[in-house]
Parts: C-alpha cells; sequence; structure tokens
C-alpha cells in the first residue's frame, strides 16, 4: 500500500476562520511588540547593577560558547539587532531572573525590544528574539512565579491560530515530515497485521491534518483489493481485503470545540472516500483526570498508538499515559519528539539539559531550536510575507510563549517551588526510557519510511533552498528532520518486545 503525499485541509473553522482571512491585513499591520511589565522597571544602574549585569553577561557568554550558540542564526549578526548580542541579552535576562534580580531581567529584556523587532524588516534572530522578549517579560516581571491559568481563547483568537497553522503546515516541511512518517509507519504495521480493522489512538489529535492522508490511502487501497479480487477470489487485498476497511481513530483534544471541529473536518474528508467506515471518538485532555478507561478497544483490531509531539516537558501525568498505552497492547507505536530542550530530546547533551539545576540550559536549547525553526521560515516565505507574520505571530509566537511557561514550571517543580512538589520524574519525562521500561523495543525503521521522507522534501525544496534533511541515526532506528546542521524532530518506532524462549 503506498501512502498518499496529499494535503487535504479544507477551513474547517466555518465563520470565525472566514472572519480570521478577512481582517488579515488589519492584524498582520500591528505595531512593535510591546513587552509588557517591565516598561516602567528601573535600569541597572550603580555599582551594584553593573556587577549583576556584568555577572549575568559573563554567565550568558560562557554558556552561549560552549553550547554553539554562534550557530543559531543565519544572519551572522548583522542588521541593528546582532543576532548573538540579541542571544547573550536573552540568556542574561533569565540568568537575572533566577537569581531574583528582576530589575537586571527588566532592562535586558528592554534592550531585546529596542533591539529585535517582528515587523517585515527584522532578520530571523531579531524576530525569534522579539517573541522570546514578549513571553519572558510577564513571567519576569513576576519573578518567575506560577503564572494562573488563562481563560480559553476567544472564538476570533481561536481562527487566527487555526490559520496561522494551516499557514504553516502548507509553507514548510516541519509537520508534514511528522505527519507522514507516522502514516507510512501506520500503513507498513495495518499491512503486516493482516486485519480489517484499524484503531489509531492519537494522543494528541489538534486540527486532525495528520489523518486525511491515511484516510485517503486506505481507502484507495481496499478499492485496489476489491477491484483485484473480483478477477481472483483467492487474492485477500494484502490487509485490506474484500469490500471496505474500517478505520478508528480516538483523538485526546485540548478543548472540546476543538475536538467536535475536528471530528466534523474528517468525517467531511472520508465521507468522500468509498470503501472506507470511518469512526472517530474525541477525549477531552484534562490532564491526571483525564478519562483513558473509557476508550472502546475492538479485539480484531490493529492497534498502533500515535505519540506525535507529545508535551514531555509538561507530562504531569506521563506515568499514567505510559500505563494506559501498556494497556492496549498495541500493535506499534510511532513517536517523534522536538529537539526543543523541553525534557526527553534536546539540542546537544541531554545531561546538560535534562538535569541541570539552572533554569538557562534548558532555555538556551529551547532558543536554539526556536532559532533554526524562524531561520527556516527565512528561506521557505518573504520577510514582509503577511503568511510569515501571521505565523509567528500566532503559531510559532504562541508556541514560545507556552514553552517558557512549561520550562519554568518544570523548573519550579525541580525544585519543591509549587505545582507538586517537586516531581522529578514528572519534570523531566524521557519517553524513550518510558518505553523500554514498559516493555517496548524500538524498530528500524523501512526503506519505505526513509524514501518517502526524502520524496517529500523534494517535493518541498522550494522551501529551504535544501536546507531540510533527514538524517538517520542509531543503526537505522532514528530518523531526524533537521535544518542545516540543527536536528529538529526525531522519530522512532517501537514495537512489543518478544520474550525470548528459555533453552532446557
Amino acid at each position: 500500500m503506498n501512502l498518499k503525499l496529499s494535503l487535504a485541509i479544507d477551513g474547517g473553522g466555518g465563520g470565525d476562520a472566514a472572519a480570521a482571512v478577512a481582517k488579515k491585513s488589519k492584524v498582520v499591520g500591528g505595531g512593535a511588540v510591546v513587552v509588557d511589565g517591565v516598561g516602567s522597571s528601573a535600569i541597572c544602574g550603580g555599582d551594584r547593577g553593573s556587577r549583576v549585569r556584568d555577572r549575568m553577561v559573563k554567565k550568558a557568554e560562557e554558556f552561549d560558547h560552549e553550547n554553539g550558540m554562534a550557530a543559531t542564526s543565519s544572519d551572522g549578526g548583522g542588521g541593528g539587532g546582532g543576532g548573538m548580542e540579541l542571544v547573550r541579552l536573552l540568556l542574561s535576562a533569565v540568568a537575572a531572573g533566577e537569581a531574583g534580580d528582576a530589575r537586571a531581567a527588566a532592562a535586558a529584556l528592554r534592550e531585546v525590544d529596542r533591539r529585535a523587532s517582528c515587523r517585515g524588516g527584522g532578520d530571523p534572530a531579531q524576530r525569534v528574539a522579539a517573541c522570546y522578549a514578549a513571553a519572558l517579560a510577564p513571567r519576569l516581571a513576576a519573578g518567575l512565579r506560577p503564572a494562573r491559568s488563562s481563560p480559553a481563547a476567544p472564538a476570533a483568537a481561536r481562527a487566527e491560530q487555526f490559520l496561522a497553522y494551516t499557514m504553516f503546515y502548507q509553507a514548510s516541511p516541519f509537520y508534514q515530515f511528522a505527519h507522514f512518517t507516522a502514516n507510512q509507519a501506520i500503513v507498513e504495521a495495518f499491512e503486516s497485521g493482516g486485519r480489517r480493522r484499524l484503531h489509531v489512538v492519537d494522543f494528541d489529535v489538534s486540527y486532525g491534518f495528520q489523518w486525511p492522508s491515511l484516510i485517503q490511502s486506505l481507502s484507495d487501497a481496499a478499492a485496489a483489493a476489491t477491484s483485484s479480487s473480483s478477477h481472483d477470489d483467492d487474492d485477500n487485498g494484502g490487509g485490506c481485503g474484500d469490500g471496505p476497511v474500517s478505520l478508528r481513530i480516538t483523538g485526546f483534544g485540548a478543548s472540546a470545540d476543538e475536538l467536535r471541529e475536528t471530528e466534523a473536518r474528517l468525517r467531511r474528508f472520508a465521507a468522500g472516500c468509498p470503501n472506507l467506515r470511518f469512526e472517530f471518538e474525541g477525549i477531552l485532555n484534562n490532564g491526571s483526570n483525564t478519562r483513558h478507561d473509557c476508550t472502546r478497544i475492538d479485539d480484531d483490531a490493529t492497534v498502533v498508538v500515535n505519540l506525535v509531539f507529545p508535551a514531555s516537558s509538561r507530562e504531569a501525568c506521563a506515568a499514567t499515559r505510559m500505563a494506559y498505552i501498556n494497556s492496549l497492547n498495541p500493535s506499534m507505536v510511532f513517536l517523534i519528539e522536538k529537539h526543543d530542550g523541553g525534557g526527553g530530546l534536546t539540542g546537544g547533551d541531554n545531561t546538560t539539559t535534562g538535569r541541570s539545576a539552572s533554569l538557562l540550559p534548558r532555555f538556551a536549547a529551547n532558543l536554539r531550536y526556536f532559532a533554526a525553526v524562524f531561520d527556516s521560515l527565512h528561506e521557505c516565505l518573504p520577510a514582509d510575507s503577511a503568511e510569515r507574520l501571521a505565523i509567528e505571530r500566532d503559531h510559532l509566537g504562541r508556541e514560545i510563549a507556552d514553552a517558557v511557561a512549561s520550562l519554568d514550571h518544570q523548573h519550579r517543580r525541580r525544585h519543591g517551588g509549587g505545582g507538586g512538589g517537586g516531581d522529578h520524574a514528572a519534570a523531566s519525562w524521557n519517553w524513550k526510557a518510558a518505553m523500554e521500561g514498559a516493555g517496548l523495543d524500538g524498530v528500524k525503521l523501512s526503506s519505505r519510511t526513509v524514501s518517502q521522507a526524502k520524496l517529500l522534501l523534494k517535493m518541498k525544496s522550494g522551501c529551504g533552498g535544501g536546507g531540510f534533511r533527514v538524517v538517520e541515526g542509531d543503526g537505522g532506528m532514528a530518523m531526524s528532520l533537521a535544518w542545516r546542521d540543527m536536528a529538529l524532530a526525531t522519530a522512532t518506532l517501537w514495537r512489543r518486545r518478544r520474550r525470548r524462549r528459555r533453552c532446557r
């Protein structure tokens, strides 16, 4: 069965999405980033302020030298911002915040705000720095204290976020690499299972963009098998058999509205695919209160688990989730993680970012990751593109804000500063170790999976000028999407460990 490398994305956001498109020119034309919460703070003055500032800058310089921060931007430090200077200022702000020096942190952020810009004229380093300044300001102003839970975004904001995600999905191969790689592995697991029912458990279904290509592929394969069996009664179609196949997706989501919209979007698409019976079950992700036990599992179905970008740094209930995965007895678990410093995978040595007592190393790894993403987007879309501005503000900027809050929360948990009294295991969850501990073994990715990933990048060669690369590792059991020399995400495949028979 060949996976369809197609993007079947409809609006799916109803009137709100249309309204967001209509008002995009006004939204994109907004002003420069305003750093709230520090505008009125006093600049560090006197000998003590100078010493604090010098100490923080020195600490940042030492760290970026050790961790290769000079490679985060392609601008070479040009323009008004100076890429490396912006990096040093951001690291200084975080270090000052950790030390409890709000004035030094505010001064560093004001300087970032002065130098950086997310407007069309800014280079990637300036634009990513502006997003970090906006995300850091309220948290540093609060002394890195726990943030109150923000209310749900209004419909207009949700529509803008959906639109920005859609534009990024189409402009960059980042999400497509993750989704098509997962779907190819799922197709192969279904074929080898020899059954006609497939059940996918997706722990972050989001907008559901991953699944149209799988739906189309299963439908086409079932149609081909039916046509073939009409000429040869002995042909069972390689896993699809005669007649329709069944696909059931259990999707966990962050909001009931998003789950309803995703279900409607996928049902509309599946309605146009013959020879396929489609079901969708949405489950609201309520953290530790999530009802995992309400999922119905059919005995005659091939069960696969989809873990695309699990929020490892925020997994207070990660152990519960892993126990649930284990109870499903899946034929396969597909895992792809970002190298964003949030726990599990990092941009460098896991021991540097995984157990450090300081927030700074994990923040720097996160900054490296997003700097590479912004750099890649610079090659995909013009600097003054309205699409790019919307993507950076409404999608990547939101992800940066979430990452900053998550790293802060993780840091406080490590030091027993709230949010659960320092649950180290939950704060630094390692999915690879969890898989191995649950009796799962990593398996080699198929040549078809690797070839398809390379084909996708070839198809998207107009984006990034060939800067994206597929990198195989761990003896073929891992495959990464890299931007130049920076790994952005790594995919692995896991199956139940076979018990070895004892020789008598």
